[in-house]
């Protein structure tokens, strides 16, 4: 199921097929992502094939990103925890097509269909250095602060009103 997140932006679950033409785009920002994300020097498009076999949507996905068309980046979904019905949320987005709003878009947009299926929370795992990912969290609504470790910042946005505490 493809998710319109504008005119110009939408979200398609990964397959064989746009994971393979995601993958050059990935491969040219690597080195940049591996400061951010445990990815090796020598990742491999097989790795991402093999997801796309083991995933198991809805709370395990990853979307590719489209912008006019082409695959410009992935929002995904990891880590669920059934029992407080959270997960954490990770993003990125291909230098070539950044600064034009796609990440924060499709980042709020994904959450919005985490809510319509009824979870109460995704939670951030960010770098303390990654000032980007802090700054876009940061414009996110209901956003607090949980863990301040070496490092690491781990954030939490609820999706429903009430205490989640």
């Amino acid at each position: 199921m493809d998710i319109s997140v504008s005119d110009n932006i939408y979200l398609k679950p990964i397959d064989h097929e746009n994971a393979a033409l995601l993958f050059p785009l990935f491969k040219a920002d690597l080195k940049e992502i591996s400061r951010w994300f445990p990815f090796d020097e020598d990742y491999q498009l097989e790795y991402d094939l093999a997801y796309v076999n083991e995933k198991t949507p809805p709370f395990d996905e990853t979307f590719v990103i489209h912008y006019d068309g082409k695959p410009c980046g992935r929002v995904g979904l990891y880590d669920y925890d059934q029992s407080k019905g959270e997960l954490y949320l990770y993003y990125w987005v291909a230098s070539p097509f950044r600064r034009k709003h796609i990440a924060i878009d499709s980042v709020l947009t994904v959450m919005g269909h985490m809510r319509s299926l009824g979870l109460k929370a995704v939670l951030f795992d960010v770098k303390k250095e990654n000032a980007y990912s802090i700054s876009l969290i940061d414009q996110l609504p209901n956003t607090e602060l949980l863990k301040d470790e070496a490092g690491r910042l781990i954030y939490r946005c609820r999706l429903t009103d009430g205490d989640q505490k």
